[in-house]
């Protein structure tokens, strides 16, 4: 199919398009509280209003001193009957001072201003005009002699409070003396500039020594409302918002396809359907290599037949696919190399990006060569592969300074300007390659919000830094006012860029990760070592795409916190820095309610633990809740219901390729001990993988030299060479304890591992995260004299570990189950298939049907059997089982 490389750029040329793409989110918000103070600042100053400033409403810029150096003058809040200094904005000359010669105002808002340098004479104009809840402020000079222009800091007589603002990248403080909220920043839009870093804007020059001519717009608000004083990405909204809504997201990273084909046809056998799935591991010359080549797909993973097999199976199970393409990243291996591709530093010097695997350095790729680039590939990958999507690597992901192009004969050079517009223009180009949605990388998605269609919701930026976990702030208000009207993204981010370093991704993480999910309205996601995990996917996809299916296009109306046990407004929390429990309400009658404190929280009835959560609507109720005296899942709607009691037997069935159990460890002579464990097969395991043991030192992350020493597995017979059902016994192994190694207490990890690619298999076990399974701790003393082992907990606090039948009005189970009505029929799929576990239906929901069909198992019809006011559905071993829903 023919794509135009050079589509028509979506942000808007001019500066006055671009002030108005931001400015909606501030018209209609409160207002700022007016206090008249303006005749005691009038007789401070001693002369005439018309002369003295230029007023914004409650806002004042005040000119600076003729003979200041580098003062743009200062912004003044007028308000409790006093002029209150909030910002003092400075330029600063690429080489020597500014010295301000005269200062005036013309009378239409714009403060002329001249400024002398050494013989040179530099004009600057200031106009300021009124926003919503403050000023807009734009900067422009004639000469372009510039360097930085700066906002400055909050003045220190406003005592600031800094306001902890999950993924906004901004300053947002508050004011005690004032009352309000404060918030100032550099439209991004508007920006002539290189760089935005902190509080000024940066020119740089470009390769023929110059630089750009200041034209920069400042914006500065102050609301008592805390809401008032975030931006808006100023960008259209997604035209896949209602498409995308309730999707699960499968983020695949395995490098075999048929592996992919098969895990997707599983999963479309447990029902598991209409998801989307990203597939980034395929390229040509492998991943993060010889770009911006992609095709053909590469051959030891599987080919172009392999990879066109594992899309097709995503298809069928009516999933969107999409396969991982980088555009920013450049190689000098790329077979068609063209130096003119490669953005320039202002030396001339070819810029540096991203450093691969293999040590090969990629280029930055100048921003109008993206679309270059991609309609060599994009096209041929959607006819090759037959794609429904992309996923577009990180231009999301990263700081809009990040990347640029200083080489003056480039358009746009030296301004970060030409970066967004070469970001919207590949976006748009995606979109219409694919004939679907573009995904991308997290992080500083904000600013690109709705020019693509969802991301993976990464923290990193602002006052929520990269790897919070479960300590993030429940700080709702920014993403579901400003980003989830433009875009549904989803998770919250990585698993390993979410969890702290040396945390596991615990069933406790678990729920804290998926907690936060739900309460920033994002859809459900399953990351790269789970994607095919059987129970782990069943309870994403059940559990959490019903609520993300009614939040996903719906607005926000109201959000409360909880602040010393009484719910209240955004503001008052944000002054408290309390934001532990959310109860978000939306304008389709959505209500969710969220839990990050050890003690619970009843909500009409329902007891929310620790990382509990509850979403209920008109023909919805779903919550991670206590049930009993155990922890459950529940979701409900008028065609559906999940149940999962969290039975802890369950959890660890299926979920990997094999299961690893440690029979014996015992001294040997010196400083070792000997180690028997047997691998009892689950899944036919390709003969690339081979074992690997680890002694950790616990609390420090694996990529930072936490493993202490490890050991040498010979396996007595070939993993793969077994068929499902079979078992490996493996030793007595002798591992030497090596002297560097001190006393203390290492615990033992053991896995499957490609030594080809590092890739890791998912087992079944105790996962620390990183696809490693614990067996125990060994406990060296003595010098490694003696040794001691202690075996891994086998019951989780979170989990059933008794398998006690958790009763959920609707149904009963000592297992997991969803009901589904599809084509007439209510369908029911058990979690697991191999174990005949209790289910009770209850019959005013579900009237007793004569006879069931099973789906496989051993019999083809089975026959339920009364129990009061439910009926036992006896298991089989089948798939699934059907019975008529009619007059239901």
């Amino acid at each position: 199919m023919h794509i135009d490389p050079n589509p028509e750029q979506v942000i808007p040329t001019s500066a006055q398009a671009r002030m108005r793409s931001a400015a909606p989110s501030w018209e209609g918000r409160r207002r700022s509280v007016m206090i008249a103070g303006l005749m005691l600042l009038i007789s401070l100053y001693g002369r005439s209003t018309e002369r003295l400033y230029a007023s914004a409403g409650n806002y004042r810029w005040m000119p600076p001193a003729q003979g200041s150096l580098n003062s743009l003058g200062t912004i003044v809040f007028v308000g409790k009957g006093a002029g209150i200094q909030l910002l003092a904005p400075s330029i600063h000359a690429r080489a020597g001072v500014l010295r301000c010669a005269s200062a005036a105002w013309d009378g239409t808002g714009r403060l002329q201003l001249t400024y002398s340098l050494g013989a040179v004479s530099v004009h600057v104009t200031v106009a300021v005009v009124e926003a919503a809840s403050g000023l807009r402020a734009t900067v422009d000079a004639d000469v372009p002699v510039i360097q930085f222009v700066d906002a400055g800091p909050w003045s220190p007589g406003l005592q600031v409070q800094p306001v902890t603002i999950p993924y906004y990248t901004g300053n947002v403080v508050y004011a005690p003396g004032t009352g309000m909220f404060l918030s100032a920043w550099w439209d991004w839009h508007a920006t002539r500039a290189t760089a935005l870093n902190g509080t000024a804007a940066q020119y740089s020059p470009r390769t023929d020594s110059t630089l750009n001519a200041v034209h920069e717009v400042l914006w500065v608000a102050g609301s008592p409302d805390v809401d008032a004083v975030l931006p808006s990405p100023g960008n259209p909204p997604s035209p896949y918002i209602g498409e995308l809504s309730g999707r699960l997201v499968l983020d695949i990273w395995t490098r075999d396809f048929k592996q992919i084909q098969q895990g997707l046809a599983e999963l479309g056998d447990y029902g598991i359907t209409g998801c989307a799935a990203i597939i980034h591991v395929w390229q040509h010359a492998g991943y993060d290599n010889a770009l911006p080549q992609h095709t053909p797909a590469n051959d030891e993973e599987g080919g172009d037949a392999g990879l066109l097999a594992a899309v097709n199976a995503g298809k069928a199970d009516g999933c969107l696919v999409a396969l991982h393409e980088n555009y920013v990243d450049y190689y000098p291996n790329y077979p068609k190399f063209d130096p003119a591709a490669v953005a320039l530093n202002s030396d001339g010097s070819r810029m540096l990006s991203w450093l691969n695997q293999a040590g090969v350095r990629a280029y930055s790729t100048k921003p109008a060569w993206m679309v270059k680039n991609a309609a060599t590939q994009s096209p041929e990958i959607h006819d090759r592969y037959g794609t429904t999507a992309s996923y577009i690597d990180v231009n999301s992901g990263i700081w809009p300074s990040s990347h640029g192009d200083m080489d003056a004969h480039a358009p746009g050079a030296g301004t970060l300007g030409a970066w967004l517009a070469g970001d919207a223009g590949l976006w748009s180009f995606e979109r219409r390659a694919h004939d679907g949605p573009v995904f991308g990388e997290g992080r500083y998605h904000w600013f690109y919000s709705g020019l693509l269609d969802g991301v993976e919701a990464q923290f990193g930026t602002g006052g929520v830094l990269d790897q919070p976990g479960p300590r993030a702030p429940l700080f709702v208000d920014f993403d579901l006012r400003e980003i989830h009207p433009l875009e549904v993204n989803h998770g919250m981010g990585y698993y390993q860029r979410w969890l702290a370093s040396g945390e596991m991704l615990s069933q406790q993480a678990m729920d804290a990760y998926r907690m936060q999910e739900v309460a920033f309205g994002h859809a459900p996601f399953v990351g790269q070592r789970y994607w095919n995990d059987i129970p782990h996917v069943l309870v994403e996809s059940n559990l959490v795409a019903p609520v993300a299916g009614r939040y996903g296009a719906a607005a926000v109306s109201s959000i409360e916190y909880q602040v010393n046990g009484e719910w209240t407004t955004p503001s008052e929390a944000a002054q408290a820095a309390v934001f532990s429990r959310v109860q978000v309400t939306y304008n389709n009658g959505l209500t969710v309610v969220a839990n990050a404190l050890p003690t619970s929280l009843i909500w009409q009835g329902i007891d929310l633990p620790q990382y509990g959560w509850v979403a209920k609507a008109p023909g919805l109720l779903a919550y991670t809740a206590v049930c009993g005296d155990v922890i459950c899942d529940y979701a409900e709607t008028s065609t559906s219901i999940f149940a999962n009691s969290r039975n802890q037997t369950d959890a660890r069935n299926d979920m990997g390729y094999a299961a690893p159990t440690l029979l014996s460890i015992k001294q040997g002579k010196g400083r070792s001990v000997f180690l028997t464990c047997q691998w009892k097969i689950d899944k036919t395991i390709n003969d690339r993988y081979k074992p690997f043991l680890h002694f950790v030192n616990e609390g420090k992350p694996e990529e930072s030299g936490e493993i202490a020493f490890q050991g040498n597995l010979a396996v007595g017979g070939s993993l793969s060479a077994r068929n499902p059902g079979q078992s490996v016994m493996q030793g007595p192994v002798e591992i030497r304890i090596p002297p560097a190694v001190p006393d203390g207490s290492y615990s033992i990890r053991i896995g499957l591992y490609d030594p080809r690619t590092n890739d890791r298999l998912p087992l079944e076990g105790m996962d620390d995260g990183t696809q490693r399974y614990i067996l125990g701790s060994l406990t060296i003393s003595g010098g490694g004299a003696h040794v001691e082992f202690h075996a891994a907990p086998l019951s989780d606090p979170r989990m059933n570990p008794r398998g006690s039948v958790v009763n959920f009005a609707t149904v009963q189970t000592d297992g997991m189950l969803s009901i589904r009505r599809e084509s007439g029929q209510w369908v029911l799929r058990p979690f697991p298939r191999t174990r005949s576990f209790t289910i009770l239906l209850q019959s005013a929901r579900f009237p007793m049907p004569v006879n069931i069909k099973a789906n496989g198992g051993s019999t083809s019809l089975v026959r339920p059997t009364s129990a009061g006011t439910y009926w036992k559905l006896p298991l089989t071993g089948a798939k699934s089982y059907s019975w008529a829903a009619s007059g239901n």
